[in-house]
Formats: structure tokens, C-alpha cells, sequence
């Protein structure tokens, strides 16, 4: 990706595809790409805690879903919780089947 300053970029419903070598490459290009004090927000599938979503989804789930501990991963690269967690923590949705995590990349960057 070309150098730019973007002051945020969100994605929707893409990242439960990407093994996690993939994410740590597209999350240190977003974070490359984005602002100092930019967010990233990510929208996505999650397993969900509420057993009476389990039937809609588990077969997709089971096929395609390949990491949901996303926090942490974002963390590693560099990304900051957008709130007072230490590290970016889903909030979750629909019986905890969607999952909504906010990042923000630090006002100084080393990267």
C-alpha cells in the first residue's frame, strides 16, 4: 500500500476469513497507513455464547471462522484499546455472534 495517513478504517465482516499470520500482516498495515490517534475498527463474526444462535451459525463458524481472540493479536502489533481496557476487548452482539472491536494507534508511533 502506497504511503498515506488515513484517520480511520474500519472492516466489516472480512477478518474471521484470514489466518493469523494474515492478520498480524494486515493489522500492521493498517496501522502503518493510519494517523497517529486514528481508530480501527473492526466488525466481524464471533462464536456465540447464546446457544440459541449456535444452530444458524456453526456450520459457518465451524468452516470458516478462524480466530476471535483479536484483542490480543492488535495488541502485539502495536494497537491501543479505545477505551480504558488494557487490551481491546469485543463488545458483543446478538447472542456474542458479532463482535465489535475498537483499536486506536498511539499518538507516538514508532512504526
Amino acid at each position: 500500500m502506497p504511503t498515506v495517513s488515513l484517520t480511520g478504517v474500519r472492516s466489516s465482516v472480512a477478518i474471521h476469513e484470514m489466518q493469523r499470520a494474515q492478520l498480524r500482516q494486515i493489522f500492521q498495515e493498517v496501522y502503518r497507513a493510519i494517523e497517529s490517534g486514528g481508530l480501527f475498527i473492526l466488525v466481524d463474526f464471533h462464536r456465540p455464547t447464546n446457544p440459541v444462535f449456535l444452530p444458524g451459525l456453526a456450520v459457518f463458524l465451524w468452516l470458516f471462522e478462524t480466530e476471535t481472540d483479536l484483542g490480543s493479536l492488535l495488541a502485539e502489533v502495536g494497537w491501543r484499546s479505545y477505551n480504558s481496557e488494557v487490551t481491546a476487548q469485543p463488545k458483543l452482539y446478538a447472542g456474542a455472534s458479532i463482535q465489535v472491536i475498537q483499536v486506536q494507534k498511539s499518538l507516538v508511533s514508532s512504526y
